[in-house]
């Protein structure tokens, strides 16, 4: 008697253990299947921020080939521009130079127009001193 006693309690805490333990399982599978679901969640965002990344590294790889081709053309221009700037100098320099020396050349006709005036009133006025001196 005691030991079917025994035995039914036996059964009856195995039977509650096995219950404790579907129950257990239960939830595990219920939490599993909850983490399956988070994993997918976290997974599929994390496809879309990886072609997210791939889409702005494309775009700025395009940005950053378009900047450096402005970049070369610009430095292009620059170069053909201090080109022409120093040519212009150059140029401007070399019109000073021809300006003043057609200013020295007016100059020194002007001067040899007014010297050649003056021998002229001085020739003008030795012929009136001799027309004087033989008057006289």
């Amino acid at each position: 008697q005691v030991s079917q006693n025994e035995l039914d309690w036996f059964h009856q805490d195995s039977e509650t253990q096995m219950k404790k333990w579907q129950q257990e399982k239960k939830e595990n599978r219920e939490n599993l299947k909850a983490l399956r679901g988070t994993v997918k969640k976290h997974s599929d965002t994390n496809e879309r921020y990886l072609k997210a990344i791939d889409d702005k590294e494309k775009q700025y790889n395009a940005c950053f080939k378009t900047f450096l081709e402005t970049s070369n053309k610009f430095a292009n221009e620059r170069g053909k521009l201090e080109e022409l700037i120093k040519k212009s100098q150059d140029d401007s320099q070399e019109c000073e130079k021809r300006a003043v020396k057609a200013e020295v050349s007016v100059l020194q006709t002007w001067k040899e127009t007014e010297v050649w005036k003056l021998k002229g009133t001085i020739a003008k006025a030795e012929g009136n001193l001799r027309m004087l001196k033989a008057l006289n």
